[in-house]
């Protein structure tokens, strides 16, 4: 069985790969992972203007 994340923003599963948002490390350089399906990720790039 393979593992399906969800989506760190909308909550949806995601059954196709989509996007990984890395943070800026902290004090301890530890990174967090935020993992967004498709939709999530063109509605954050339209929001940045890129």
């Amino acid at each position: 069985m393979s593992i399906k994340p969800l989506c760190n923003n909308c909550g949806k599963e995601l059954t196709e790969f989509g996007a990984i948002l890395l943070s800026t490390p902290d004090k301890e350089n530890n990174v967090k992972k935020h993992h967004l399906c498709k939709e999530c990720y063109d509605e954050l790039i339209k929001r940045l203007q890129i």
